[in-house]
């Protein structure tokens, strides 16, 4: 039984869009491909995050399902019998729109631009039509999205979330939104985005910015100055009495992509201010888990960390995220539990999952071994020789094999024998990759993750950023600058 948590909204986060689709992941958008959920799957999955200690779940509506056609009526459906599972087991349910993205290409459309403007608008019109009675509805300002054309800056993003929220409570008045301020803030708006010369708009034209920028050179997004981040939040601010009475703000600890507070980007004072009239969340997104490269995580230290830091301000709660929801149930049941009390230790918590899952406490600890992966996402890794990985990785791989069969005490999806085995996957990987190998064996393991993790995109369209292939080189190169 809860009780007195630490923050009262406790969301896990499933990023499952089509730049992150993985094996561990669920493939929500193609419905002729492999990774779909069943009934039966999705169930067990709230069953399992409310046991960890959650009471939302927040998805995003990827820009691909903008697009009319069966892919979208086919998504539309399978969210509506979502909402009903989760409500039926007593999680409330959260989607989430970035909120000027659309369709696959992810073109960002401009509210100045009036045919643009109404294809935003009608982006939200249907989806808070077919998805009233959602709990909450989150708008999302970028990453990707976002537009500096037409005299865009972070006042127009403002005033569309201020148009859009009334859009939202008119087709679903019981539900409450939230309005995001991922970024510097806010990601893409006005002088937060590059001046790409004769930009169209389009995703495409971005990224070709980003691969000839000039090294020192400040990327296409998250190049807002302190200045502007201030102005931006005292705008924000102005416009709180502009919004519903029970709208939620997300505001960070930092405006930066690791929510780290000080260096001018500090969220504090605006959470402080934002909390005398409205319920503020955190939407720490890359504490619990980065993005790319798909393996076990071990971030508890950093997680206890910053539950602790936002303990010191009036937060309302916050977000865990994942993209492999079938694999890091670890650092879920962390992120729950350290909503609800932040004292806990990263030792006390792991000992405790791996022997309510494996009956043998020692497991979770030795898992930190797996996080010495470079990637997004600050954490302070700990610095091991070689000798000390091969020793944790071989002492790892052993109490997984004895633990097999071992009684389960949590309502685990989809089991613990399916997630033994992946751990074991992982950790004969890295037990290869830590020690002595040659070239030609890095090659085998590249092809190897990309088998396993990344198949999918085999069978669906690769997405508009093409990470796939950078992610697969990325695993193969694990432990190849360790001492």
């Amino acid at each position: 039984m809860i009780k007195n948590p630490a923050f009262e909204h406790r969301t896990c986060y499933v990023n499952f869009a089509e730049h992150l689709q993985n094996y561990w992941n669920v493939n929500f958008i193609y419905h002729n491909a492999p990774g779909k959920w069943s009934d039966d799957d999705w169930n067990s999955f709230f069953v399992q995050i409310k046991e960890f200690g959650y009471n939302n779940f927040q998805f995003w509506i990827p820009p691909t399902l903008y697009e009319p056609g069966p892919a979208r009526d086919n998504a539309v459906d399978s969210i509506c019998k979502l909402m009903k599972t989760a409500r039926d087991v007593g999680i409330k349910f959260n989607p989430l729109i970035t909120v000027n993205t659309i369709g696959a290409q992810w073109y960002l459309a401009c509210p100045n631009i009036p045919d643009d403007r109404a294809k935003i608008i009608e982006f939200w019109d249907f989806y808070s039509k077919k998805l009233a009675g959602a709990d909450i509805f989150t708008i999302f300002p970028g990453d990707p999205g976002g537009c500096n054309r037409n005299g865009c800056n972070h006042v127009t993003y403002i005033e569309l979330c201020v148009e859009l929220s009334g859009l939202i409570k008119k087709n679903s008045p019981d539900t409450v939104v939230e309005v995001g301020t991922w970024g510097t803030p806010f990601t893409g708006w006005g002088e937060d985005m590059a001046e790409i010369p004769d930009w169209d708009g389009s995703f495409a034209m971005m990224t070709k910015f980003e691969r000839n920028r000039k090294p020192g050179e400040l990327p296409a997004i998250w190049r807002g100055s302190p200045e502007r981040a201030k102005r931006s939040m005292e705008d924000l601010i102005k416009y709180l009495p502009a919004f519903k009475k029970d709208t939620m703000f997300a505001i960070n600890l930092g405006f930066n992509p690791d929510s780290e507070p000080g260096g001018g980007y500090d969220g504090r004072e605006w959470i402080c201010k934002a909390a005398q009239t409205n319920r503020v969340t955190s939407w720490d997104y890359s504490l619990a888990e980065g993005e790319l490269i798909n393996y076990p995580h071990w971030r508890l230290p950093r997680m206890q960390q910053k539950r602790l830091m936002e303990t010191d301000v009036p937060y309302f709660g916050g977000i865990s995220y994942t993209m492999t929801p079938k694999l890091n149930m670890l650092a879920m049941y962390a992120g729950a539990q350290l909503f609800i009390d932040p004292t806990q230790t990263p030792e006390k918590l792991s000992s405790e999952f791996t022997g309510l899952v494996f009956g043998d406490p020692a497991i979770g600890p030795l898992m930190e071994s797996f996080e010495i992966v470079p990637g997004w996402g600050h954490y302070p890794r700990r610095i091991y020789t070689k000798n000390e990985l091969q020793a944790n990785f071989k002492e790892l791989i052993n109490r997984l094999e004895t633990c097999r069969g071992a009684k389960c005490e949590l309502p685990l999806f989809p089991g613990a024998e399916t997630y033994r085995k992946d751990l074991l996957w992982h950790a004969r990987n890295f037990l290869e990759m830590t020690g002595e190998i040659a070239d030609t064996k890095r090659e085998k393991i590249r092809k190897r993750y990309y088998d396993m993790a990344l198949s999918i995109y085999d069978a669906i369209p690769m997405s508009v950023d093409e990470r796939a292939e950078s992610a697969a080189a990325g695993y193969s190169k694990i432990g190849l600058r360790l001492r």
